[in-house]
């Protein structure tokens, strides 16, 4: 079986379940008997990933915590959506379109976190009367509208929320530009965090950031919910455990192509944004001031006022889960360069092609992203060691190097997977229901399989948070995690502006232009 018919094989397991190669063989056999195989020669008798179990519950009624959302765009509502508050609106979709009946279970399998919705956000006004219409609707719960929703205030401004005595942590779902401000201030008024990636918008904001969270007592999150994809964790241990052998060179990848992906992004409701419903001043925050612009507004992210690019969007999210398995931190220099060819939507100034090598002497390797908005070629990260080739997203598979001398005994080939780990080859991937969702899947994104079941990521991740401001276990994405994220992709946005390599001085915590 070679490795085109292999992964075609396994990347069709997810959605149809079994796949026959040829008219008797079953991909799932042929796996079976070589992963048994491929344990014995990787000397291996079990891994400790493989025992984990879903964390208990830790909330009850007596311990509801108030969240405060701001920021109620996509990212932001589909974070509520993980708390269990859906739109009304989405849930009718869900029936007209014949998914209800397998997309209730799979909502309800995960735990009431008991939170609630207790404040909304938004420079827009569209949104924030969106989020408290999400807010009122938890279909984990056997509460009363009239309950749930006589909690729920729209805030006018993020000050006036983190200064409310009732929220108890806020959610931070900004624009990229504004993150730190935002921050910033909630930890000094008291308020636990959870925020979106990237951390920040520059070096200087991720210093002083973490200066701020060090200091205090509350909870902080990243929220990079791949820490919570099993297949990283098992990544680490295969790591650990010196299956690679050597590792030189890490080799990662995001291909986007479409204009949601380009970020050109245009919901149904954005034709109604104007100096009327947005809060202009408020979108800015501490940004260079810039007269009303509606582009500007929805398309943030093409912007490097307010946007990270796609090394800040994109690769924040592969550095993250590269570095939990590899823990390697920030390079010692990077050098980047790409260029704004395809699209243009006014004056918008973050590239659509970019490349970077990053520099790790101390841990004898490189590791490179490549990146590009015209092409949808799915690729995974890449991993080469001396002794065998690890491909990583929501699955693994390992690869003997033709010169492998631990492997040699191995009959498979160089172009053939020798140990696969693909938790969902046998379950139907049940709740994700459009083609964007799938996709993020795909990447490693969405769901997460543990302890036999398909559970989402990113409630994991918010669960996490949530069960360390009671006081129960550790965040696995904290300020310093966040602060090697911001400072690496930071630097390659630094090398790209100045056609330069830059170097990380980790002494005093800054740049310097080669």
């Amino acid at each position: 079986m070679k490795r085109r018919d292999f992964l075609m094989g396994i990347s069709t397991v997810p959605i149809l379940g079994a796949y026959s190669i040829g008219s008797t063989k079953n991909i799932l056999k042929v796996l079976d008997d070589r992963r048994v195989d491929s344990k014995r020669l990787l000397d291996i008798d079990q891994f400790d990933v493989m025992s984990e179990r879903l964390p208990g519950s830790t909330g009850n009624e007596q311990t509801r915590i108030k969240i405060g959302l701001i920021g109620n765009g996509w990212r932001g509502e589909s974070l509520l959506n993980s708390f269990g508050y859906f739109h009304p609106d989405y849930v009718d979709k869900m029936k007209t379109d014949g998914q209800y009946d397998r997309w209730l279970p799979y909502q309800k399998r995960h735990e009431n976190l008991y939170v609630d919705i207790a404040g909304i956000c938004d420079t827009f006004d569209i949104h924030a009367e969106r989020g408290i219409e999400v807010g009122r609707n938890n279909i984990r719960e056997e509460r009363s509208t009239p309950e749930i929703s006589s909690g729920i205030k729209r805030y006018k401004t993020y000050q006036d929320m983190i200064h409310s005595k009732d929220i108890d942590a806020v959610i931070v779902a900004t624009p990229d530009h504004s993150h730190a401000q935002i921050t910033i201030d909630a930890v000094k008024a008291g308020k636990h965090v959870y925020l979106e990636k990237p951390m920040c918008h520059s070096i200087e904001e991720a210093v002083e950031l973490k200066k701020v969270v060090s200091a205090s007592n509350i909870v902080f999150q990243i929220g990079h919910e791949n820490r919570q994809q099993m297949s990283y964790k098992l990544g680490r241990e295969l790591y650990r455990k010196g299956v690679l052998g050597d590792v030189s060179m890490i080799q990662t990848f995001t291909n986007r192509n479409s204009l949601f992906g380009a970020w050109i992004r245009e919901r149904e409701f954005d034709h109604l944004g104007n100096q009327q419903t947005i809060d202009w001043k408020g979108f800015l925050c501490n940004a260079p001031w810039h007269e009303f612009d509606s582009k500007r507004y929805f398309n943030w992210q093409r912007y490097s006022d307010y946007g990270t690019g796609m090394i800040g969007n994109d690769f924040s999210h592969t550095y993250d889960c590269v570095n939990q398995v590899f823990e390697m931190g920030i390079p010692e220099s990077v050098m980047a360069m790409g260029g704004h060819f395809f699209y243009n939507v006014g004056i918008d100034d973050l590239p659509d092609v970019f490349n970077a090598i990053f520099y790790y002497p101390d841990r004898a390797l490189t590791m490179t992203y490549d990146g590009t908005l015209k092409s949808g070629i799915y690729r995974q990260t890449k991993v080469l060691g001396s002794e065998a080739t690890m491909e990583i997203d929501r699955a693994i598979m390992l690869y003997k190097d033709p010169n492998s001398q631990r492997y040699k005994d191995i009959a498979e080939d160089s172009e053939e997977p020798f140990y696969y780990y693909a938790p969902n080859a046998r379950v139907g991937v049940d709740g994700i229901t459009s083609a964007t969702a799938t996709s993020y899947f795909k990447s490693g994104y969405g769901p997460t399989f543990i302890d036999g079941k398909v559970i989402d990521a990113t409630f994991l991740h918010l669960k996490e948070w949530i069960d360390a401001i009671r006081g129960q276990g550790k965040v696995s994405c904290g300020i310093d995690q966040g602060f090697e994220e911001t400072v690496t992709f930071c630097l390659a946005n630094l090398s790209y502006l100045h056609k330069k390599p830059i170097f990380w001085d980790k002494q005093n915590e800054q740049y310097l232009i080669g």
